[in-house]
């Protein structure tokens, strides 16, 4: 009976979200924005082989190089250089899209996030602090647009470019995590002070090329579950496939990000409740007994193996919940609620966007002696930026998100929607307590993510085009 009712809902969910979908392109397509790029309606798949074409295969590796981009030392806090290889590759893509005719099919979080762009814009020309505002506004729009030209790149090659990509993505931040790996091997120095060593043990945190290990951990948390999801996806050797995610993981912990643990520990609750709930629903009645403890076995033989490798894992988890008694916590108290007050006072239209606008604003309003570089979550840090209309939006964004990847997963078996789905949510997670997340190695990943929603939701009628030309 319950799977019955199970079934209806997402029926209905379905015919929700595409009724919102077809809603969203014919609204933008209509608008002065849709004109632009209106084509006659094809098909998503190419009626040719793209990756012969010169400009698609300057396009993928521009996207390629951004990639790989990411944890170069060199980006570590020069975002005006992502910033420009975004730019190179949104010029490339105009230019492919000319030449291979793209298709333009846009969806309900494009229309949320255009209202965004609008949203933003009123923030900035309202704002106190108009030239850092407009600087922040720019720098939103280079990596809106970014999640533009992932989307339609993704919506107009195969599904090989899609697994590709993410290869790519994986095999960067291992070598990342390597380097991170050696780094606690050797015991390198910390380049600042990131913990307190009157609460808890002093040991080695890594930062890899990134130079901030909250930065590393944000860097690799929306990575791990992909790697994990491609062992069933691609081809690459299983031996490879098992080292990535353990070599990331390992370096995850090494980070001792008590955000990514606690980002960690939400996307193992998530996964832990769909294998279950897959895994009761395909054995049968007898057999769900010694299904269950035989999974309780296995996650306390985990737990008992971290507290015995990583004992630090736990002592960093156990000051999470000290609040005053630890001056990382102590300190992130009284930015929430200086934070607070600044809600209080912009909660319209927001102070406008950018980590400049932010600080300039929070001086007026922070405890003496806790000054910050954002507001330690995100949803905030929306909110005091853009108005609560922004934050609402956003929520929206990731709730829709959320919503697709649960029909992806559960009606169309979609693995690449339950991986996109836990990186979500270890992604927020995370950045509900630090602020790296509109750190362009951070930002770029989460737009990404967003991105690939869509062409997983068109991955089944990719498939059967190309099968269909293959026969002819």
């Amino acid at each position: 009976m319950f799977t019955l009712l199970s079934n209806i809902a997402e029926s209905g969910l379905s015919s929700w979200l595409l009724v919102l979908d077809n809603w969203a392109d014919r609204t933008i397509k209509g608008s002065i924005l849709g004109r632009l790029v209106r084509k006659p309606d094809r098909d998503v798949a190419c009626d040719r082989d793209v990756s012969c074409n010169v400009s698609t295969i300057l396009l993928f590796l521009s996207i390629t190089i951004l990639f790989s981009s990411l944890s170069l030392p060199q980006f570590a806090n020069d975002r005006f250089g992502i910033g420009i290889i975004v730019l190179i590759c949104f010029f490339i893509f105009v230019i492919n899209s000319i030449v291979n005719k793209f298709s333009f099919e846009f969806n309900f979080i494009d229309f949320l996030l255009l209202l965004l762009i609008c949203v933003s814009l009123v923030s900035t020309f309202s704002s106190y602090f108009l030239k850092e505002s407009l600087m922040g506004l720019f720098k939103c729009f280079v990596f809106l647009i970014w999640y533009f030209v992932a989307k339609f790149t993704l919506q107009n090659s195969s599904n090989k470019v899609f697994t590709n990509l993410w290869i790519i993505v994986t095999i960067t931040a291992t070598i990342t995590a390597l380097i991170g790996i050696y780094q606690y091997v050797i015991g390198v120095e910390p380049l600042a002070t990131w913990e307190d060593p009157n609460a808890e043990t002093t040991y080695t945190r890594v930062y890899s090329t990134l130079g901030n290990p909250n930065l590393l951990a944000g860097y690799l948390i929306p990575i791990l579950p992909i790697a994990i999801v491609l062992q069933f996806k691609n081809k690459l050797g299983w031996l490879f496939k098992i080292f990535s995610s353990a070599v990331i993981l390992i370096c995850l912990i090494f980070t001792g990000s008590r955000g990514a643990y606690l980002g960690l520990i939400v996307g193992f609750i998530f996964s832990v409740f769909v294998l279950l709930n897959y895994l009761i629903n395909k054995v049968k009645e007898k057999n769900k007994t010694v299904l269950f403890f035989g999974l309780f076995f296995c996650f306390i033989v985990v737990i008992v193996g971290i507290s015995f490798l990583f004992p630090v894992v736990f002592e960093r988890i156990s000051t999470i919940f000290t609040l005053r008694e630890h001056s990382s916590n102590s300190y992130r108290v009284n930015v929430w609620l200086a934070c607070l007050q600044m809600l209080r006072d912009n909660w319209l239209i927001g102070i406008g966007p950018g980590n400049n606008t932010f600080r300039l604003a929070y001086g007026l309003y922070m405890i003496s002696g806790f000054d910050a570089l954002a507001a330690y979550n995100i949803f905030l840090e929306f909110a005091i930026e853009f108005g609560v209309f922004g934050c609402i939006l956003f929520v929206l964004i990731v709730l829709i998100s959320f919503l697709k990847l649960h029909y992806l997963f559960w009606m169309k078996g979609n693995i690449y929607a339950l991986g996109i789905f836990i990186s979500l949510i270890s992604l927020l997670t995370h950045g509900m307590f630090d602020t790296v997340f509109f750190r362009p190695q951070v930002f770029i990943l989460f737009w990404f993510l967003l991105s690939s929603v869509d062409k997983i939701d068109k991955m089944g009628k990719i498939d059967k085009i190309e099968s269909e030309a293959k026969k002819n």
